[in-house]
This record gives C-alpha cells, structure tokens and sequence, in this order.
C-alpha cells in the first residue's frame, strides 16, 4: 500500500510539473525619463540635459514556484540628451545602448508584484575610442533596478528605477582626433510593459 500511495505522488507531480507551464518568451517595452546625477559638481551648463528614453526589447523569464520569476533580457534604449561644450557648441551626445537586465519578479497577493536585478549596459556609438592620455571609457556599464507593477491578465505593468553601480567618464566624440568629457552617474525611471508572447 504504501507503495502505491510512494508511485501515486510521484506521478501525481511530475504530471503537475509537466502542466504547469513554466517558461515565457515576452516582448518589452519602455518610456523613461533620464535624469542624470551630477556626483563631481560639474558646471550645470555643460552637463547633459534631461531627456526621454524609449526603448524596446524581448526576455526569457522561468517561474520558480507559484509568483517567483527569474527573467533574462535584450533591449535596445534610446537616449540623445542635449549638451554643449565649452565654447557653446552643441554636442551629438549618442547614447543609445543594447541593454541585458536580469531581473527577479516577486508575487505580491495577486495581481501585484515587485523587482530588483542588474543590468548590462553597452553604448554602441558616440563615444570616442582613439588615442587618448586619460583611461579610455568603461564599456559595458552595470546599472542597478527595483520597481513595482501590477498585473493586467496577461499585460504586466510596472514603474522602473534605475541607477548606475557607479559615476562613468563619458568621452562625447567631437571629431575624429577630439572628445569632451563629462561625469556621469546614470539615474532613470521608467513605465515598462511586459507581454508574453509564447509560455512553454
């Protein structure tokens, strides 16, 4: 008897474990707000403006339990802040990015829900990477995040804060032999959507 009942709950879960679907495939997309932190007191004029930044993407997300989640992402985000040099001029300040977050999503009651994760950011143009005196600019960067959402059926909707681990020395290029320098420590927030398009 007892082992009938022992190859019951064996049965009885691995059946559950195949039913359950536990895997997701999710398209992403974002509107931020981009307000850098002066950490160097840098003069206010010099320093980049804020700015809006879209961007949009896809993540891999695998649920342990009932509402514990672990996603893996790409995006691309868009950020083009305006800034002037020393002499006035503008600058083509190029920051778009190809971002991977790690992001763990908890289950609060039913329909809420809250994160925190890493990101990895890596600039993909406007930064200057000739010869140089000074160290050249850290790529990638790493950005922390923790946020809160809500669940509509299958859309989930969040509100995102993001920050940098810490301050980096942006190096905007000017010309093929110039670049102007400016500190900056990433700070954003951000509205995400979240829908899946396949659960496995």
């Amino acid at each position: 008897m007892k082992k009938l009942v022992l190859v019951f709950l064996i049965f009885a879960s691995v059946y559950s474990l195949q039913a359950q679907k536990r895997f997701e495939l999710d398209v992403t997309g974002k509107m931020g707000y981009y307000l850098p932190a002066n950490t160097t007191n840098f003069p206010e004029m010099f320093f980049p403006e804020n700015v809006f930044s879209p961007g949009a993407g896809v993540s891999l997300g695998y649920t342990f339990f009932k509402s514990t989640g672990v996603f893996v992402g790409m995006e691309y985000s868009h950020l083009h802040p305006k800034m002037i040099d020393y002499f006035g001029n503008e600058l083509d300040v190029k920051w778009q990015s190809f971002n991977v977050p790690l992001i763990v999503e908890q289950g609060i009651g039913k329909n809420f829900f809250l994160t925190g994760g890493v990101i990895m950011v890596r600039q993909l143009k406007g930064y200057y990477d000739g010869l140089s005196a000074f160290a050249p600019q850290k790529i990638p960067e790493y950005n922390w995040q923790i946020g809160v959402g809500y669940k509509l059926k299958d859309l989930r909707i969040s509100v995102q804060y993001q920050r940098g681990f810490e301050s980096i020395n942006k190096k905007i290029k000017v010309s093929e032999t110039e670049y102007f320098t400016v500190t900056v420590l990433h700070q954003e927030v951000f509205v995400k959507l979240e829908y899946p398009l396949w659960k496995f």
